[in-house]
């Protein structure tokens, strides 16, 4: 047998394994679940009236409405009437908390709207329910004879496309002469602000000449904003700092040269050059340019009071430049409770321990040291002390439990996670959760890791802010593979569960926006690319949710992550999440304290996945029983240049 027609039998293995959990009995309930299956078909398909043994047999069972629901969401698609709605009507009223009622509802609006039932539709239209059905209610006023004009301009009034549910709406405004040139005028000057030129463009065509020259102007710097150079007084202040935006992006140096004239002659406001010079100050922070604190100098930092990501990045600049006073004295201005955040906690001592001043450092690391994080690991190391895990097991709480388990959605949760219908158990989950105390969250979250439902428990417990108990914020699934694949790789096991644990807090099934899939988060063309160099198979996107192929290919891939780096475990965590040709884009002009490199990676996203999977790696190591390496000694100094190998994600 082939490693992946074993690994393919392990998680067959496995996968029986989990309608084991919680004490089910398996024998009891398959021939429901085995009906369930069955009747659910059968309801979707119109057919279960067909069928009446099966409803009987369910009767009881946790989740006999999703029939109901699925039976209803048929009858909507084949033959609405108002006979029906009222049918609906009543399911939804009587189950508020039902994922599928809720499903049903949102299925049910548009149908309504086609059917001119306006008054069922206004009843039953949310806040949340979106744009469209926002359209379609302020529509049904409309149609009822009201005169809904605030609620139909806040819908013309935006900067991007809306829905087509919106063009009864905005044709009742042009009928009632409510959308005339000046508020066409308005919306095309908020599309170019967004970004939206397109929208601009159509807008414009609406106008008289006079004021379509307008929106050429607007145009004419927005989209070449090199032409700020020669714009003249007039120029919208608001679209002359979009356009200014832009043109740092694309050349930063003569947006920088730019900027004092161009205020002064287009009479910016005070707040408008504020946001100019912060950008400025920004990118060239960003970029790692010493011009970073010579513009942040020349901000008005009364304007910054709030703005903690201008602050941070104003300490970052400095501490990438090393001068150490200005760390100091930016944190010491820094408002207390973002001062007290264990970032600029460390930051401050370090500073202070890089001036010498070693006593005032110590005063600061010393109960930082004491914390479960990245900056208390980096402050243990700078006292020579063994780092303190602050682990404490979450304690039983009957009646605390005793309110989850009263609430029905749990047990239609575990039923769908016994059904292997993750999506649907995650929904009647949130439901389980909602307006629970912080006793009965924590409760919750110990019930979810017993049922080996890792990335529930882990987001539950945070929601009730308890964080110490370690066996269910660090769970080790798939211990057998990640330990074999790991070994395969030359890699430490804690690193691969540092690394899953951050992409996909342990869900075998998940797929990013961009793509990733499954546990260690691969894009598929990168999987096999990697699986080729391996001399694998090739998997397909669906063999990538198989919790052994994926941690053997990205384990594979970590691997080759950090041969490119030269065995830098931090860059080879950054490749991981950004990919390595940003990473290339970073690399110092010479070589630079880990620790300096990691604080002042331009992308937030980047930057707090390396220091969590630093973190999280530490804890696997006690988890696993290993020899904890510090991080002084783990974290390699980043140099200017690596190998000239590539890879891509």
């Amino acid at each position: 047998m082939n490693r992946f027609n074993a690994t393919i039998a392990m998680r067959l293995f496995l996968t029986a394994g989990l309608l084991l959990f919680a004490g089910t009995s398996l024998a009891a309930t398959t021939a429901q679940r085995d009906a369930f299956r069955d009747a659910l078909a059968a309801a979707q398909q119109g057919r279960l009236d067909s069928q009446p043994g099966l409803r009987t047999q369910l009767q009881g069972y946790p989740l006999y409405d999703y029939l109901t629901a699925a039976e209803l969401r048929y009858r909507l698609d084949t033959n609405a009437a108002p006979a029906l709605d009222s049918r609906i009507q009543t399911f939804v009223n009587n189950h508020p908390d039902l994922p599928p009622a809720e499903s049903l509802r949102r299925n049910w609006l548009p149908s309504l709207a086609r059917r001119n039932r306006w008054s069922l539709l206004l009843e039953n239209t949310r806040d949340s329910d979106g744009s469209t059905a926002t359209c379609r209610a302020v529509n049904a006023r409309i149609k009822l004879g009201q005169a809904p004009t605030d609620a139909a301009l806040e819908l013309w009034r935006v900067g991007r496309s809306q829905p087509d549910a919106c063009d009864p709406v905005f044709a009742w405004l042009e009928q009632r002469g409510l959308r005339g040139p000046e508020e066409i005028l308005r919306r095309a000057r908020l599309a170019v602000l967004e970004g939206q030129f397109g929208l601009t463009r159509y807008l414009g065509r609406k106008l008289p000449d006079n004021l379509a020259a307008r929106t050429d102007q607007w145009l004419g710097v927005a989209e070449i904003p090199s032409n700020l150079a020669y714009s003249q007084p007039g120029l919208d202040g608001d679209i002359t700092v979009f356009a200014f935006k832009r043109l740092a992006l694309r050349d930063l140096d003569k947006a920088a040269d730019l900027l004092s004239p161009l205020a002064e002659r287009l009479d910016l406001d005070a707040t408008q050059r504020h946001e100019m010079k912060r950008y400025v100050a920004l990118l060239y922070a960003q970029e790692h340019k010493p011009q970073a604190l010579v513009w942040f100098a020349r901000m008005d930092h009364s304007r910054m009071t709030d703005d903690d990501h201008a602050l941070g990045w104003e300490i970052r600049a400095a501490i990438y430049q090393q001068r150490w006073p200005l760390v100091v004295d930016a944190i010491t201005d820094l408002p207390p409770a973002l001062a007290d955040e264990e970032e600029w906690r460390y930051w401050h001592a370090r500073a202070l321990e890089e001036m010498g001043r070693t006593q005032q450092a110590r005063t600061i690391y010393a109960p930082l040291a004491g914390e479960r994080s990245y900056h208390g690991y980096l402050a243990a190391d700078a006292l020579d002390q063994d780092y303190n895990l602050n682990e404490r097991p979450l304690t039983v709480q009957a009646a605390a439990r005793a309110r989850v388990e009263a609430r029905p959605a749990l047990e239609r949760a575990r039923e769908l996670r016994a059904l292997g219908m993750d999506h649907q158990a995650g929904l009647e989950w949130n439901a389980v959760i909602d307006d629970l105390d912080q006793a009965a969250l924590a409760q919750a979250a110990r019930i979810a890791h017993e049922w080996g439902w890792h990335s529930r428990a882990i987001i539950t417990l945070a929601k009730s802010d308890y964080w110490d108990d370690l066996d269910i914020r660090y769970p080790t699934p798939y211990d057998a593979a990640v330990r074999q694949f790991a070994d395969d790789n030359g890699l430490d096991p804690a690193y691969v569960f540092a690394i899953m644990r951050t992409e996909s807090l342990f869900q075998p099934e998940i797929r990013s926006s961009a793509g990733a899939v499954g546990l260690m988060q691969l894009l598929p063309g990168t999987a096999r690319l990697v699986a080729r160099r391996m001399d694998a198979a090739r998997p397909s996107s669906s063999a990538l949710t198989i919790p052994e192929i994926n941690i053997q290919l990205g384990s594979g891939y970590l691997a080759q992550m950090l041969e490119r780096w030269d065995g830098n475990i931090a860059m080879a965590s950054a490749s991981y999440n950004a990919g390595p040709g940003r990473i290339e884009r970073w690399l110092p002009r010479q070589t630079m304290d880990p620790t300096i490199w990691i604080a002042n990676i331009p992308y937030t996203e980047t930057r707090n996945y390396v220091q969590r999977a630093m973190s999280h790696m530490t804890v696997f190591q006690s988890r696993l029983h290993e020899q904890i390496v510090p991080l002084n000694e783990r974290i390699d100094a980043v140099q200017p240049r690596y190998g000239d190998e590539t890879a891509s994600r």
